[in-house]
């Protein structure tokens, strides 16, 4: 079994022994809503501008094949705080509360004694829900974070105060600086911190400040990826649900497209910068050296490729695919991994670099072997992604009453399995990486398609819960 000391060595001599010394030891975790994994210029693209966060895989791991739990927000995010599958915590769907049994991240380091802040858009519980944005009251923490200054796409009232007084500002500007004065409170005090700074406005339509969006004219974006005729060898609700977003100019046009793909690389710019102010304050408090940071999103979009505008139980790359970079204290950075990694493995990660201990039912692995660069075989060689009664349907048209759709993605094929139909997806991605051929039908591909099916069902399986962990009698 792989052990924290292993995870050790692979430090710096001075780190590790300062680390083993019992200094402590903090974490930043950065999440975007809606952040493609292709969306930073470190992952080679070539038209975004994202400085900062190049400059931070610079000196970090990358990681190009890491992928969420679920297509949407709520069961994504849940999934990274408890290091569990959305069939097993619960928040299998938008609308569905995180239960508060169910331990997450911070709660695991408010207990420890850690200073625990939510900063933008948390969204473990319905946003419509009243005093869901509000988090965190006196003497009871949230979810384990003692500290919330939340705004996602209801504002909560803190946010919404602040507009009344500011009503130009931005949350993407707000959500920095409440990060930035926690990180200063936090610096002065003794206790080791977990402050997830989460920004949310990603999502189009999209509102950059002006002088982010001169920076990219509508004619320079590509257009998206898509093939005439592709959708009539899919499930049939992904010509149900084109038809409705045609009809309802849901899905835009060539020049609505440019415009809002304009903005939208606009935007991650602006949030680029504000992710430079926060790590330019981690470095100026003298925290670099023990803080590990993280950055990741919570799920990806599909912005008009294989005709279908943003997220749902689509669940091509452009939305399960979803950027990880993290930096370790002590270790070389500018590293890039191509294991076949997951959000689960966050938490499992976090806990032991910091030395704490993992709460029982993690289904998560440790990324510490990876980040240390040891040899041997990381145990995961594809990854699960389970979708069930999207709201996403119902508001294109399509009934969500029992559908469900789970993937399984290895490195060179993805299959779909929706349970009750005839038909699904197998893609061989090898030869074709945007995902054009579906192949379910293809009789050639049978024998592969009945070892997926398979091999899903494995993981499924062994995806149970495993609490409550059962106590033998001798």
């Amino acid at each position: 079994m792989w052990r924290r000391r292993d995870f050790l060595a692979g430090f710096g001599t001075a780190v590790a022994a300062r680390l083993a010394d019992g200094a402590r030891r903090n974490l930043l975790l950065i999440v975007i809503d809606g952040q493609r994994s292709e969306m930073m210029g470190c992952a080679g693209n070539r038209l975004l501008h994202t400085p900062n966060i190049d400059a931070l895989a610079s000196r970090s791991v990358r990681f190009e094949n890491s992928f969420c739990a679920h297509s949407v927000c709520m069961p994504s995010r849940a999934s990274m705080l408890t290091g569990r599958y959305p069939s097993v915590h619960g928040t299998w769907s938008n609308g569905l509360p995180l239960r508060e049994s169910e331990v997450t991240l911070a709660g695991v380091c408010e207990q420890q004694g850690y200073e625990t802040a939510a900063l933008g858009k948390l969204h473990l519980r319905p946003l419509a829900e009243p005093g869901s944005q509000d988090g965190a009251a006196p003497g009871r923490s949230y979810y384990g974070f003692r500290e919330t200054h939340l705004s996602a796409n209801r504002p909560g009232t803190e946010f919404s105060a602040f507009l009344r007084q500011h009503p130009d500002a931005t949350d993407v500007h707000w959500i920095a600086d409440r990060t930035i004065d926690f990180l200063e409170r936090a610096a002065l005090g003794t206790a080791p911190f977990f402050a997830q700074c989460s920004f949310k406005n990603l999502s189009p339509p999209d509102a950059p400040p002006p002088d982010f969006r001169a920076i990219y004219p509508p004619a320079d974006m590509p257009m998206p990826r898509r093939r005439a005729g592709e959708l009539a060898h899919k499930p049939a609700h992904f010509q149900k649900v084109y038809d409705h977003q045609l009809s309802t100019r849901w899905y835009p046009d060539d020049a609505r497209y440019r415009e809002l793909m304009a903005a939208y690389y606009a935007e991650m710019s602006f949030i680029d910068q504000q992710i430079g102010r926060v790590l330019d304050k981690i470095k100026s408090l003298g925290l670099d050296d023990r803080t590990l940071i993280v950055l990741t999103a919570d799920h990806g979009l599909s912005l008009g490729d294989h005709w279908v505008w943003r997220h749902g139980p689509w669940l091509y790359d452009q939305v399960i695919k979803v950027p990880l970079v993290i930096h370790t204290p002590g270790l070389a950075g500018g590293h890039v991994r191509g294991e076949m990694v997951e959000s689960v493995d966050i938490l499992p990660t976090a806990l032991e670099w910091m030395g704490l201990p993992a709460p029982p039912g993690v289904q998560g692995r440790s990324l510490g072997p990876l980040l240390a660069g040891r040899p041997g075989a990381w145990p995961k060689d594809t990854v699960w992604i389970d979708d069930r009664e999207s709201p996403e349907l119902e508001f294109h048209g399509v009934p969500a009453k029992g559908f469900r759709v789970m993937a399984l993605r290895s490195k060179d094929w993805k299959y779909v399995h929706y349970p009750g139909q005839p038909l699904g997806e197998l893609y061989d991605l090898r030869n074709d990486p945007d995902e054009f051929e579906n192949l379910w039908s293809d009789p050639a591909r049978r024998r592969l398609r009945d070892e997926c099916r398979d091999r899903l069902l494995e993981r499924v399986l062994a995806g149970a819960d495993p609490l409550p962990v059962r106590k033998y009698n001798a």
